[in-house]
């Protein structure tokens, strides 16, 4: 009886498969680190940043999903 190698027990692609183009959504608004210690009690210099980047009210995880998934595509040149 023969042994099978292990390498036949892996599953095999019929094309060529890995990453081709990246995509990333930043929402375009932004609060300033002034007002986030003025929130949270603290000198403006006890943060650790000058802005952060938040989602407008009709932003959620999905639409900026969709947005990065779509520059991604836009990336790698792959007509969607």
């Amino acid at each position: 009886m023969e042994k099978k190698s292990e390498g036949s027990l892996l599953l095999k692609t019929n094309r060529p498969v890995g990453i081709v183009g990246y995509g990333v959504y930043i929402p375009q608004y932004r609060l300033p680190a002034v007002e986030i210690a003025r929130v949270w009690g603290r000198s403006e210099r006890s943060v650790p940043i000058k802005e952060k980047a938040v989602p407008g009210l009709d932003e959620d995880t999905v639409t900026m999903g969709i947005e990065a998934a779509r520059n991604a595509l836009a990336r790698a040149e792959i007509d969607p």
